[in-house]
């Protein structure tokens, strides 16, 4: 029995390994210190990957995971083989921790790493862009700038052993993407051809796909938690059991990932759209556009949305009716995946904050939910309601409250929150703020005033939304 001493103790007072750092992982959000990093050390586990991750400070979390040196637990939950499975994982593959906004240098010193092997990305869907204003000898706003600074550096210093980079960020052909924006980099920065060749000689960018729900820091009292733990860890993470990895890449890579050898679910291919597609438009769409409508009716979780009686009801016959329908593919293979979302939707172990779903979203919602829209209007001529709907509580939710914490590009929220100065609530002015969004290219990539009718019906539901509130507006949809 552990006495009251052991549970007081820090996760990093106990016993752990230390691996050559081989991985350097940008980013330290959640759904990386419970997918990428939980997968690394099943292998490292089960298949003697000896390999170590350093890590590029991206969020608070960073603070934590230095002072608790790497160490933390993830806790999987969910339905396995018919029954409940729950079970506690100790994660030591993160060696340390580097903030580059406090240390640039010591993140220049990162790429002359001769063991590193990978670099693995979790950036926000916006985040792989090209930033005109990075200058090169200063630490870069994006994760593509900064990556071609690292790259940079290596390549100067005459590193040639090759890279894997693995993306995972949710985005088309992510892989193609970053490459592209680095290559932007290298132009404007006047960098020579020797580097961009380096590049194509040396690196491997590879597009893959990642799946699963990540819930994060447990919502108990901490005695009560560490109590379970047997320990005091500030960063445990809860997750689903639900897990699997999509990669596109050369044959090799399956040698030097022996991530299938440790008996884990990720899948190597040469084509995985049609595993994107199902998963960003059925998952992920499902998720972004619950999210506003379930907090705006007061709902917080996923759970508690996919199980009210009217809201529910609305998330599944968009998915089936709206969503689904219009995707490639085998239906009955599509049903069979929409089902297994809904049961992790309704996950009693996971509690998935709606709050945290709506962060950045109107970059989620051009990714996730406007390409269903639109392949819903080219095969059926009329504007799906639900997905308009969605569409509308978006906009409402941006308007912002007391109880809502909008996490968002800071001129984005600006401009949402000036918008809704102007509206006095009648479908003319609710028409005119519709309008003034959907005309910005810059956040659907179109200007979508030129989708019939989508301006109309979105108006409409901002209007009941208003007049009725939530659930009483969504009774006939």
């Amino acid at each position: 029995m552990q006495t009251v001493h052991s549970l007081s103790r820090p996760i990093q007072d106990f016993a752990r390994n230390r691996y050559p750092v081989k991985i350097l992982q940008f980013g330290t959000d959640n759904f990386l210190l419970g997918f990428a990093d939980w997968i690394i050390q099943e292998a490292n586990d089960k298949a003697g990957f000896n390999a170590g991750v350093s890590v590029i400070q991206s969020t608070s979390n960073g603070d934590t995971l230095n002072s608790q040196e790497g160490v933390f637990t993830v806790i999987l939950k969910g339905i396995y083989e018919e029954e409940f499975v729950r079970k506690q994982y100790k994660i030591d593959a993160i060696q340390r921790v580097v903030n580059p906004a406090k240390d640039f240098l010591g993140f220049l010193e990162e790429a002359l790493n001769p063991d590193l092997q990978f670099i693995i990305s979790n950036s926000i869907e916006g985040g792989i862009i090209f930033t005109p204003s990075d200058e090169l000898h200063t630490l870069a706003s994006s994760f593509p700038g900064q990556l071609t600074q690292l790259l940079y550096h290596r390549f100067k210093n005459n590193l040639n052993n090759g890279l894997l980079i693995l993306p995972t960020e949710l985005i088309e052909q992510n892989g193609i993407a970053l490459k592209s924006c680095i290559k932007k980099y290298a132009a404007h920065w006047g960098l020579s051809s020797e580097f961009t060749t380096w590049i194509t000689k040396h690196i491997t960018f590879c597009n893959t796909l990642v799946d699963r729900i990540v819930s994060g820091v447990p919502k108990k009292p901490k005695e009560i938690f560490y109590h379970e733990l047997g320990y005091a860890d500030e960063l445990a993470l809860e997750g689903e059991w639900f897990y699997l990895w999509v990669i596109d890449g050369p044959r090799w890579i399956e040698e030097v990932l022996p991530f299938k050898k440790a008996g884990l679910q990720v899948v190597y291919t040469h084509d995985l759209t049609p595993y994107r597609l199902r998963k960003v438009r059925i998952l992920n769409g499902a998720h972004s556009c619950m999210a506003c409508v379930g907090y705006l009716a007061g709902l917080r979780t996923v759970r508690e949305t996919i199980e009210h009686p009217v809201i529910g009801n609305f998330v599944k016959r968009m998915i089936f009716d709206d969503i689904l329908s219009n995707l490639p593919g085998d239906l009955i293979e599509l049903e069979k995946f929409a089902e297994e979302v809904i049961i992790r939707f309704r996950n009693p172990a996971i509690d998935h904050h709606l709050i945290a779903i709506t962060h950045d979203s109107f970059s989620k919602f051009n990714v996730r939910v406007i390409p269903s829209l639109l392949a819903h209007i080219e095969k059926n001529g009329v504007v799906p309601d639900r997905i308009a709907y969605s569409i509308a509580s978006l906009f409402f939710f941006y308007r912002g409250s007391d109880d809502i914490t909008l996490n968002d590009r800071a001129d984005l929220i600006s401009f949402m929150q000036l918008v809704w100065k102007e509206v006095d609530y009648s479908i003319s002015s609710m028409e005119g703020m519709c309008k003034k969004i959907f005309s910005r290219q810059e956040l659907w990539g179109s200007d979508l005033t030129k989708v019939p009718q989508l301006v109309n019906r979105t108006a409409h539901h901002l209007h009941e939304m208003h007049r009725k509130g939530i659930v009483e507006s969504l009774k006939n949809l």
